[in-house]
């Protein structure tokens, strides 16, 4: 590739990379091998029972990051979509859930609701309770946007304990992203009726994990984000008043613009 096409030159020599437009390499075959070979058990299965807890984690990574390879997140840098479920894995790590499964199923949450990834194809990779958890934290692909999140609500006191947890971490995950910096098109409205719709989804599946349901009542009572130089709370019904701290966690990009400004995106390369 021509380094003039992605550096900027400047006269001091140096040169600083410059974001291009990358094609994005396809998705590897759904047997989830770079090679096309099936590792099979006595019984015919991908998934073996006495596999080591650390392997069987870093294979379900693997998994995932193949099959959201070009996927990215609607975020001002659009992010890789990865960083999403893993983040998801390692809130619920970080707050005392060791249960490898849940683990396994937070980093594949969104697997078959969003790549051409099917429950049977995860249960013969990751076993029938992965496979499990996976499926109650799948959208019916037959409701609309807004059928979904009434769904969700609806059956969020009949999911499993598992599940709620990777609801709780998943939640999380997206409402601090948006406050730090909310959506590209997002306005104020969007955020607050995400925040709204998502508080009482949690408040439902917080006991299932009390640290997370702590983290996220806190996030509900002091989170603003900056909206058109503007700040506004992202749950207008239970946030207090703005807080110098608060100010720190919204992305800094976005504090000095006017109405109709766009920030930019961070460079690909650093």
């Amino acid at each position: 590739m021509d380094l003039s096409e992605t550096t900027e030159h400047h006269g001091d020599g140096s040169r600083t990379p410059r974001p291009g437009n990358l094609t994005p390499s396809p998705p590897r075959s759904r047997a989830g091998s770079g090679n096309g070979k099936r590792t099979l058990d006595e019984k015919g299965r991908l998934w073996k029972e006495d596999e080591g807890e650390v392997a069987r984690l870093m294979r379900t990574v693997d998994f995932a990051a193949r099959k959201h390879t070009c996927q990215r997140r609607k975020d001002l840098d659009q992010t890789p979509y990865i960083n999403h479920p893993i983040a998801v894995s390692n809130f619920l790590s970080s707050t005392g859930i060791t249960d490898v499964r849940v683990l396994q199923a937070a980093i594949l949450h969104d697997t078959v609701e969003d790549t051409p990834t099917t429950i049977e194809e995860i249960a013969e990779h990751f076993g029938p309770d992965v496979a499990r958890i996976v499926q109650e934290c799948t959208d019916n692909p037959n409701l609309s946007g807004q059928g979904a999140k009434a769904e969700q609500v609806r059956s969020a006191p009949h999911k499993s304990k598992e599940a709620q947890q990777v609801k709780l971490a998943d939640k999380l995950h997206n409402l601090e992203s948006i406050r730090r910096a909310p959506p590209v098109g997002w306005g104020v409205r969007r955020v607050q009726a995400y925040f709204i719709w998502a508080k009482q989804v949690t408040d439902i599946c917080g006991p299932s994990h009390p640290a997370l349901a702590k983290r996220l009542q806190r996030l509900y009572e002091t989170a603003y984000t900056e909206i058109d130089g503007k700040y506004i709370p992202c749950h207008p019904e239970v946030c207090g008043p703005l807080l110098e701290e608060e100010k720190s966690r919204i992305d800094k990009r976005l504090h000095h613009l006017k109405k109709g400004e766009k920030p930019c995106p961070m460079p690909i390369f650093f």
